[in-house]
């Protein structure tokens, strides 16, 4: 196991604890056990031949557009939202689980088209990584889930930029995207009208706040209803202070999803503004290693290590900036930090998969010297 990766791993694992302890204490038993779980699905992908990714991406590819095809089924989402169908419900005698396809999808889309640009280079014509950047984005967005598909769409640009594809390729890709969204939007938004509250939420909180005198009242209550959550995320990081309050403290206000997608303002109340920076500098060892690890490594499996890295720090940057009001709610979770059974799995196996192209580098040698 790599040393740097596995100590920015349990740094995170220590807060993801300190947010669950001053958040939701009476979770504290099962959130123990699914990070038990996170950490047995690093072991275990850490034990697997990064190689073994790169040749069965297209089977694991097939296998992630099967399952968003089948939640969208027999999925099941939250009881107060109508048709939305985001995760596989379970039980095994008294075990009730669940599990989310669209969170395994980061790591699928990764590893594909590190697999297909390692085989046909960057200036290839890729109408096929595009069409299954497309599908999978697609399904995640039906479920609905917009955030966790914007999220595909940035990680996939992320990727496509920093391994060279040409501008104008990526032009060609952008003028499709945005044609695509221009004709579907419409009719998407207005079945899913709390994604718009959202942005207008974010538009009065940051942009103009008389914007709720003009609207209608019944439009103007679903913005208020919407600004709840966030403005009440920004008062807790305001009270917090630069050393906090302690885990046993109550927070001043109610915060919904403090478990979740606002973990990171429990944890700053918690630990104050020096103990956030901390949580930042373990996402930038994570940043900085597996950045390492990319440049060290060749081929495909640079490419593995850098989309992974950019998975998982560029989805703790987007949690962060949401939790601070900067941009509209997404439901984006904290990688490693935030409560949830799918979402730390992954997140273990992105670890597991970081450690394993760190071995096929030679770093851990080089490390223990």
């Amino acid at each position: 196991m790599d040393r740097i990766l596995i100590l920015a791993q349990l740094l995170l694992a220590g807060f993801s604890i300190l947010g669950i302890v001053a958040g939701k204490p009476d979770l504290l038993g099962r959130h123990l056990a699914t990070l038990a779980v996170a950490f047995a699905g690093t072991l275990a992908a850490a034990l697997v031949p990064p190689t073994a990714w790169i040749r069965n991406a297209r089977w694991l590819y097939v296998l992630g557009l099967v399952t968003l095809v089948a939640v969208l089924i027999v999925g099941r989402g939250p009881e107060d939202q109508e048709n939305v169908r985001r995760w596989f419900q379970f039980q095994i005698r008294s075990l009730q689980f669940s599990v989310q396809p669209s969170e395994f999808m980061k790591i699928i889309l990764v590893v594909y088209l590190a697999s297909f640009f390692s085989r046909r280079g960057t200036d290839y014509p890729i109408i096929g990584p595009v069409v299954s950047i497309g599908l999978a984005a697609g399904l995640i967005a039906i479920e609905p889930d917009l955030g966790t598909a914007l999220f595909l769409l940035f990680l996939a640009a992320f990727i496509l930029i920093v391994i060279g594809v040409p501008f104008r390729r990526l032009i060609a890709i952008g003028l499709l995207v945005t044609l695509i969204v221009a004709s579907i939007h419409g009719v998407f938004l207005n079945k899913f009208e709390y994604i718009t509250d959202r942005v207008d939420a974010w538009r009065v909180m940051n942009l103009d706040p008389t914007l709720l005198e003009r609207w209608e009242p019944d439009h103007a209550k679903r913005i208020r209803d919407a600004i709840y959550q966030p403005e009440r995320a920004r008062l807790v990081l305001r009270a917090a202070g630069p050393l906090g309050h302690g885990p046993s403290a109550e927070l001043p206000t109610n915060l919904p999803e403090r478990q979740n997608d606002m973990i990171f303002a429990v944890i700053t109340y918690a630990g104050g503004w020096i103990g956030a920076g901390m949580l930042l500098l373990a996402y930038g060892l994570v940043f900085a290693r597996g950045m390492q690890i990319a440049t060290r490594s060749t081929g495909a499996l640079s490419m593995l290590a850098l989309g992974l890295t950019g998975y998982l720090t560029g989805q703790a940057l987007m949690n962060i900036v949401v939790t601070m009001a900067i941009v509209p709610v997404t439901g984006i979770s904290l990688p490693m930090v935030s409560a949830g059974g799918s979402g730390l799995l992954a997140a273990g196996l992105a670890f597991g998969i970081l450690h394993a192209t760190a071995r096929h580098a030679g770093l851990l040698e080089e490390v223990a010297s």
